[in-house]
């Protein structure tokens, strides 16, 4: 049986308007955001003031708005550091910039409001006039992207089943995967391949080519993704860079991860 495990009221509440403030941009006033937490004056003022001493949160002298403090990006900036597959996967990327001068990124998955997703946590642009640019901490579903559609495949059927169920289908554009049934089929063909190709179902323009890497275990924990411009995009070009991604998939999945 599965122990119950408690959650605290008053760290959802400090999680809420921290996560309110950074979404915010430009910052927020104290009674914005007792309102918008649904908090009484007093409570959400005594848990802003924590945040502030340490650092989390500062408050601006001149619009008296709170906004995000030096110590999240101090924390972010450790975060990214300190991740040891951005700098197993970071060689790897590199001959594949130095090769097609096209971005590459290194994808996580993690849970976000009930639901796995795609993390860019490492990145390296090209510098050909015409690229596309993908940031730090993006995340992405997994039902219409190449680092989605790698996570799914490897799933036992009974959790394919569950994570499918989260998923939206929304069609970002006219090429976006609809149903559950399509998206299956999708997969068989990404398991027997080894990497997926998804081609503007996410956005408009642009192709992502990904291969996964492994754990021990078989379940796929990351993906190296080369983005570029569909207009790039030849048939040539996508198999030059499957044919030297896919042994770069076996050599990371070999290792103890």
């Amino acid at each position: 049986m599965e122990k119950q495990v408690k959650n605290i009221q008053s760290v959802h509440r400090a999680l809420d308007i921290l996560e309110y403030v950074i979404n915010s941009g430009d910052g927020k006033k104290l009674s914005e955001i007792t309102e918008h937490c649904g908090l009484n004056k007093t409570t959400a003022f005594h848990i802003i003031k924590t945040l502030e001493g340490r650092g989390y949160i500062e408050q601006s002298p001149d619009s008296l708005k709170y906004k995000t403090g030096g110590k999240l990006f101090t924390l972010s900036h450790n975060a990214y550091q300190k991740v040891n597959l951005n700098q197993i996967c970071q060689p790897h990327m590199e001959r594949l910039v130095q090769a097609f001068n096209e971005s590459v990124c290194l994808y996580h998955y993690a849970r976000i409001d009930q639901r796995i997703e795609g993390l860019c946590i490492y990145y390296l642009d090209s510098d050909n006039p015409v690229r596309i640019s993908v940031s730090i901490g993006r995340w992405v579903p997994l039902y219409c992207t190449a680092v989605g559609k790698l996570y799914l495949s490897g799933l036992r059927e009974d959790r394919l089943t569950e994570e499918l169920a989260t998923q939206s289908f929304e069609s970002l554009t006219q090429h976006t995967v609809r149903t559950c049934d399509e998206l299956r089929e999708q997969l068989v063909s990404v398991r027997r391949q080894g990497c997926c190709v998804e081609r503007e179902e996410y956005e408009e323009g642009v192709m992502n080519i990904a291969v996964p890497i492994y754990k021990y275990s078989g379940r796929v924990i990351a993906a190296i993704c080369i983005t570029l411009p569909t207009q790039r995009a030849t048939q040539e070009l996508v198999q030059s860079m499957q044919e030297m991604m896919l042994p770069m998939s076996r050599e990371l999945s070999a290792l103890p991860l």
